[in-house]
């Protein structure tokens, strides 16, 4: 891809994500974020990557993550979960009622990125934990990244990653817990509630969506088959505070069940 072409898309995702007005001021103000982040000195390499040898660190903006699919223009970006509030949230809601036990669930995150809360998931006793991802270059650091973690004994449940699109994924049968970290916008968001629809029919009750950072959550909280459960913040450990780079304290989680039409 030339330059001339590799800045067009880049345009086109900065466009269709922020409109003409957002993609001017995201350009005027990327030099004074470069120097914050500089200024901030905080390490490149989160020590979840240092920990365990594994690559989900980094930033990487939705207009970098072409992979000629027609959704790539919807991509967000791609920054890895904070661990602290990963494992946070995915306790609290082990312990909520409502769902059915941890053995008979699938975790499912669409939009896996380099895998880093696939990797987490499989710590705990789902059925199955999957990681879905659009983008090829990313799916093969996560598919590297889930070689080492399996190795090393880590995984207590069968886990996989798979090249697609979201909304075209096949949810297994049994109850599900789809994990969203805002991977796309509202355009493809809405898309995959329809699959949902079409999915879950004859099954309320069997799904539970956990989306940080909700920027489309209005999609599910009008939806009449979606219920919300929970809405707040979630605390940040000392280690991730120090670490990330993009995580505020007031960054929102949301947690949906379908409870069907």
């Amino acid at each position: 891809m030339t330059r001339l072409s590799t800045a067009w898309s880049k345009l086109r995702w900065s466009l269709a994500q922020r409109g003409v007005a957002g993609t001017v001021r995201t350009a005027l103000g990327r030099v004074q974020r470069h120097e914050d982040a500089t200024a901030s000195g905080k390490p490149l390499l989160h020590p979840f990557d240092k920990r365990y040898g594994v690559d989900t660190s980094g930033l990487i903006g939705g207009g970098e993550l072409r992979s000629g699919h027609k959704n790539d223009v919807f991509n967000t970006a791609y920054y890895g979960m904070a661990p602290s509030r990963f494992r946070r949230v995915v306790e609290d809601w082990i312990s909520s009622s409502g769902h059915a036990p941890l053995s008979e669930t699938s975790f499912i995150d669409l939009g896996c990125g380099k895998g880093r809360a696939v990797l987490m998931a499989s710590e705990f006793v789902f059925r199955q934990a999957i990681g879905v991802e659009l983008n090829p270059s990313l799916t093969k650091t996560a598919e590297s990244n889930l070689a080492l973690w399996t190795a090393a004994g880590r995984a207590v449940c069968p886990v996989t990653v798979l090249c697609q699109d979201a909304t075209e994924f096949a949810f297994p049968d049994g109850p599900c817990l789809l994990y969203l970290f805002n991977p796309f916008a509202a355009p493809v968001v809405k898309r995959l509630i329809e699959r949902l629809e079409t999915e879950f029919a004859n099954r309320p009750g069997s799904l539970d969506v956990i989306y940080f950072n909700p920027e489309s959550g209005e999609l599910f909280e009008s939806h009449p088959g979606f219920k919300l459960l929970w809405s707040g913040t979630v605390e940040l450990s000392d280690e991730d505070a120090a670490a990330d780079h993009v995580a505020s304290p007031d960054d929102l989680c949301s947690i949906f069940r379908w409870v069907g039409l």
